[in-house]
């Protein structure tokens, strides 16, 4: 199961103000998202061999950045991506457990551009270039592996906007149509990696973001 929660503090701010999907020049913009992702299986009953495995993934990241001109902007961004995962097995006579962990620390400058539709709506083009910190972390009865890496990558996402208030909006990137090429050093692997986002699972198709613009004053 995945679930996205966009962090939403100050939703509704000045809501008698007009809203304007026109973004003026100088309106600064800040951004969160974070994702969860995992499971934990135990057997019912009383087998003599048991296996309980375990997977958690957390995602959150971070947006600013500022419109250098009307609807267009220049920002960076900063997130991660954990994932944990553990299983442990039990015939009877002996216990064996293994855990291994993957981190991604990641620095996106990007630049988007939109295009509004009406007052509420707009679409946009977020083009990023990715530069990532890598870490791998592996347990296994009392030894202890780990090693890190590096990768980077570019890619472009087109989205949409809804603005809620003049300050508050829910954005989605349309990852179905994302494009973006990705290279990767860990573990004495390099991997080059073209993304077209096919995917089987819809909720990597959308994710909903909470994004506040923080107009220039007049």
């Amino acid at each position: 199961m995945k679930i996205y929660l966009p962090i939403t503090l100050l939703t509704f701010l000045c809501l008698s103000d007009p809203v304007q999907a026109q973004v003026q020049k100088g309106t600064k913009y800040l951004a969160a998202t974070i994702s969860f992702d995992g499971y934990n299986f135990r057997p019912s009953g009383y087998a003599v061999q048991q296996t309980v495995s375990s997977q958690f993934t957390i995602s959150p990241f971070l947006q600013a950045g500022k419109f250098f001109k009307d609807n267009r902007m220049a920002g960076i961004g900063l997130g991660s991506s954990n994932y944990i995962f553990s299983v442990s097995n039990n015939d009877g006579q002996n216990i064996s457990k293994n855990r291994q962990s993957r981190n991604a620390y990641t620095l996106a400058p990007y630049v988007r551009h939109y295009k509004p539709l009406n007052t509420k709506w707009a679409v946009f083009l977020n083009t990023s270039a990715e530069i990532s910190f890598l870490s791998l972390r592996y347990k296994a009865n009392g030894s202890r592996e780990s090693d890190n890496g590096y990768g980077v990558g570019v890619k472009v996402v087109p989205g949409i906007s809804f603005w809620v208030t003049p300050r508050f909006a829910l954005e989605s990137d349309i990852n179905l149509l994302s494009l973006g090429v990705s290279y990767s050093d860990i573990v004495d692997v390099k991997s080059i990696n073209f993304n077209s986002a096919v995917t089987t699972n819809l909720n990597s198709y959308f994710s909903v973001r909470a994004s506040w613009y923080i107009h220039r004053p007049q």
